[in-house]
């Protein structure tokens, strides 16, 4: 992956975690590697955000 869209996906990752901080939200151990995974390019954003959706309706059921 080239390292400018690898700083651009840093960017969106601090952003996102920063935004769920401001409501005293804390990404789990699970989302917190989802996100490592999307930032150095092994997940796309829609596979990022299907996993997620994923494991937490599989949480809630």
């Amino acid at each position: 992956m080239k390292e400018k869209l690898r700083l651009e996906r840093k960017k969106q990752v601090d952003f996102a975690v920063g935004m769920a901080g401001i409501d005293g939200g804390k990404p789990s151990a699970f989302t917190e590697e989802l996100l490592n995974q999307y930032e150095i390019g092994q997940l796309s954003a829609s596979q990022l955000k299907q996993a997620i959706v994923e494991e937490y309706t599989r949480t809630i059921q």
